[in-house]
């Protein structure tokens, strides 16, 4: 049998650690993307498009309701 008192330091040791992140691949890809000025420039302006063609498209949703 283990004593308690020989086991418990690695057991302070174990949760003192800071946790492990597991990213996927997916989410690696992007957290670099977000850090590219050129892709974020055209993720921007691609958003922006797509929120003018929306506008375009129905503009009774800029009608203000009372």
């Amino acid at each position: 049998m283990i004593a308690i008192e020989t086991i418990t330091p690695y057991i302070d040791v174990i949760f003192d650690e800071e946790p492990v992140e597991i990213l996927s691949p997916k989410v690696i890809e992007l957290r670099s993307k977000i850090h590219d000025e050129d892709y974020m420039n055209n993720a921007i302006q691609r958003i922006a498009q797509v929120i003018s063609k929306k506008l375009v498209e129905n503009p009774e949703e800029l009608k203000l309701t009372v």
